[in-house]
């Protein structure tokens, strides 16, 4: 298979399941065991949350470990509101359902989504409008799933902070995080949500990075694990792997990112010599350089999509979360796109194991079903 869909999730990374499975064996304790089994355990938890920090410029007494990165924006949330008397939630229009779903969710407060332009960029100075002291919460998303399109968080923040200094900010990082290099004290926001498996941890961990290490309203109640922020007992093996798998793609970002920049460019630019009313959304703006966002108008996607499947190549409309639906995701409804565009998008998003052999043969692949399905 040729799989062109790591923004989905990554391909496990094969260090980070040797030490998954080495704990798993080896070090299988409840970390809150005083006993010595336990006591092993608890190092490398202790291990595992240190390195992590570290890899985000961050303190370990920072990081609380989650299920997920959806758990991780969702703590925040609860924990940002649940003191709040109602006021405005701010987020955008291309913003994860993550986000979406808890804040629509608040009814008591109000939320206003902010537009983006057809690059998926957020206009700094809108942001500056709504902004005031009545702003509650600010979502900012630093990398965009489908489009890969970055925003300027540090100058986003720095308004947020000038116009409605009493506001939690909130960066969602899920996508960004072990595609590039986040050091907490660069960016001034309250939480950092990432998630282990968009960089080759295992599925089922994340965490959420705390700019003030105190107290935090839980979601899960129960035995006062993790500074009684997140209670459950510590799953140290896939905190281990997690660990391991964003060390190892910080490790490889300054080669890897011009490589995959490259295998993109050249892919499109071969696909677009054979067929020239292609387009590469949200190419102009600052962008992650794995995620390239294709559509040919005058194709659906989810025929595409089936056709490129019988050929073994994995590729996708947009997150995973919403793959069941039909039509386009909100996010490229968000660009304000002809139809005939937007029902044709689909996301290519690569990664350290993808080679040029395997983007020429998707872009031979494209080419020659889309003009079987235009019949050309």
């Amino acid at each position: 298979m040729i799989y062109l869909d790591w923004n989905a999730t990554a391909p496990p990374h094969g260090q980070a399941l040797q030490a998954w499975q080495r704990i798993q064996e080896q070090s299988w304790g409840n970390p809150s065991s005083i006993h010595a089994a336990g006591q092993a355990a608890r190092h490398y938890w202790d291990d595992a949350r240190a390195r992590i920090a570290r890899a985000m410029g961050a303190k370990p007494s920072q990081l609380v470990i989650t299920g997920s990165g959806s758990e991780a924006s969702n703590l925040a949330i609860h924990a940002s509101l649940q003191q709040q008397a109602p006021g405005l939630l701010v987020a955008s229009h291309i913003d994860h359902s993550s986000i979406l779903r808890p804040l629509a969710a608040q009814g008591a407060h109000r939320l206003h989504l902010l537009s983006v332009d057809q690059e998926g960029r957020i206009d700094a100075d809108a942001l500056r409008q709504v902004c005031n002291s009545d702003t509650r919460l600010v979502c900012l998303q630093w990398a965009n799933n489908e489009l890969g399109t970055l925003q300027d968080v540090p100058h986003l923040s720095a308004i947020v902070r000038e116009c409605a200094p009493q506001a939690v900010i909130l960066c969602d990082a899920c996508q960004g995080a072990g595609k590039m290099e986040i050091q907490c004290a660069a960016i001034d926001v309250d939480f950092i949500a990432i998630s282990g498996h968009k960089f080759g941890a295992p599925k089922g961990v994340g965490a959420l990075l705390c700019r003030r290490p105190g107290p935090l309203a839980p979601l899960i109640h129960g035995g006062q694990q993790q500074q009684d922020r997140r209670s459950g007992t510590e799953d140290v093996a896939a905190a281990m792997a997690m660990a391991v798998a964003l060390e190892h793609n910080l490790a490889q970002h300054l080669s890897e990112a011009p490589r995959q920049a490259k295998l993109l460019s050249d892919a499109f630019a071969a696909i677009h010599r054979e067929l020239p009313q292609a387009r590469w959304l949200g190419r102009q703006a600052p962008r992650l350089n794995n995620t390239m966002n294709l559509a040919c108008p005058g194709i659906e996607a989810d025929a595409l999509m089936m056709r490129l499947d019988l050929e073994d190549i994995a590729v996708s409309r947009g997150s995973a979360c919403m793959a069941s639906r039909r039509e386009p995701s909100h996010v490229i409804r968000s660009l304000g796109l002809d139809p005939a565009i937007a029902s044709a998008a689909i996301r290519i998003s690569i990664g350290h194991s993808t080679t040029a052999q395997e983007m020429e043969i998707f872009a031979s692949t494209y080419v020659r079903i889309v003009r079987d399905m235009l019949g050309e």
